[in-house]
């Protein structure tokens, strides 16, 4: 049997998901996994020859063992952006596990539909069976639920002296995200402390998942429901600047605008308008390193951006050159959504992959704006070496 011809789809940046590949492979430079495992099987350009040969009549190739193979890929969509012709992998196959769900698709469905039931069981499970005592997958899936743990979290050391007044009393919507809203509550409690600071009034509205990595997940139904109630959120709230300090959701919730979702006059324009990295509105805080500082601090830059480069600015501005930011043509921190169910050791061979250019030394840290990237470092970091999210570092004491 054969695949369904691929019809096309709308990535995040507008562009068509075809499978009209000239096999170049400029996308092995900056495939993760392709440079950690060095299979071309598991390449862009593979799969995107795959999906073209099964896609015509009387293909030879077996459909499931092709599928499964197909479902290979941490969606961080760096490959888009290397390609000449512009073609988005994570979206082709999103479109291949929407028309093909396993097991893996049902479960990662309830797992970040039920987050506020599931998520802190499931770390509440990892104090009690901690990784070492799992071999192999199983000690993997462990430590990534110990990642989700609340308790586990860097102790500050920057302390914010002061921020520019520039809210003025404007209400902004807060977009916490799975993690921060399900796990890391602290996140969003100082964010929004960073907001009244400033001046903001920090709405934090009843928003859903923005839907991303269900739809890499193929759940195109799911993410569908999702993106709406998050858009009728933010009408309720009056369509107030939506403040976000996770790279994945902000790259999520960009993508809305190149959706259909029943936009009024103007409304289209003004959502994408509305998206506003936390940091960059913290631009001219003034910070104090504190005692406990440790003496390295590598910056991790998400696969899909992070505030626009703002988070970085903010923590070189705050702590100087005591944070360092490595570049890597194919660094990715290996997290991949679905992938964690499908694949879990490849997941965490891009993992080592990134630590191992890295190199983080004993007593240092790893920082990022990513709520997946964050999970995946907290979980994979070798003893010695710790990991999290920049709000995790910052203390700012105001009233609210």
């Amino acid at each position: 049997m054969s695949l369904r011809p691929i019809e096309p789809y709308h990535c995040v940046h507008g562009d068509e998901a075809r499978i009209d590949c000239v096999l170049c492979g400029k996308c092995l430079t900056v495939c993760p996994l392709f440079n950690a495992t060095k299979r071309e099987e598991l390449s862009p350009k593979a799969k995107f020859h795959l999906m073209r040969v099964l896609s015509e009549e009387g293909t030879a190739l077996r459909e499931k063992p092709a599928v499964k193979l197909a479902g290979l890929c941490l969606s961080c969509g760096k490959c888009e952006k290397a390609c000449p012709r512009g073609l988005c992998v994570p979206d082709l196959l999103g479109q291949v596990r929407a028309k093909h769900p396993g097991w893996q698709a049902f479960v990662w469905k309830h797992w970040v539909e039920r987050a506020g039931l599931l998520w802190p069981m499931a770390a509440s499970l990892s104090r009690i069976a901690p990784a070492p005592l799992f071999p192999g997958v199983l000690g993997k899936m462990m430590g990534s639920m110990a990642a989700l743990d609340k308790k586990n979290v860097l102790k500050p050391w920057l302390k914010v002296v002061s921020v520019e007044k520039r809210g003025a009393g404007e209400k902004v919507a807060i977009f916490p995200g799975c993690v921060a809203a399900h796990a890391h509550k602290g996140w969003l409690g100082m964010a929004k402390k960073l907001l009244a600071g400033m001046g903001f009034d920090p709405l934090v509205p009843d928003f859903a998942c923005c839907g991303c990595t269900l739809g890499h997940a193929g759940l195109k139904d799911a993410q569908t429901w999702m993106r709406l109630d998050n858009v009728a959120a933010w009408r309720a709230a009056g369509r107030p600047k939506l403040v976000t300090f996770c790279a994945t959701c902000r790259c999520g919730l960009k993508s809305y605008a190149s959706a259909d979702l029943g936009w009024q006059d103007g409304e289209r324009d003004a959502w994408a308008m509305a998206q506003t990295a936390l940091s960059g509105l913290m631009e001219g805080a003034r910070f104090e390193v504190m005692a406990n500082a440790p003496g390295s601090v590598i910056y991790h830059k998400p696969c899909h951006g992070s505030g626009d480069g703002g988070d970085l600015r903010l923590l070189r501005a705050a702590a100087g050159e005591r944070v360092v930011s490595k570049e890597g043509q194919s660094l990715c921190c290996g997290f991949g959504g679905m992938l964690q169910l499908g694949a879990p050791d490849l997941s965490h061979r891009v993992a080592e992959s990134a630590l191992a250019f890295y190199d983080p030394k004993p007593g240092g840290q790893i920082v990022t704006g990513c709520s997946g990237c964050t999970v995946q470092f907290k979980a994979n970091v070798p003893n010695g070496v710790a990991a999290g999210h920049w709000l995790e570092i910052v203390s700012f004491e105001t009233k609210l």
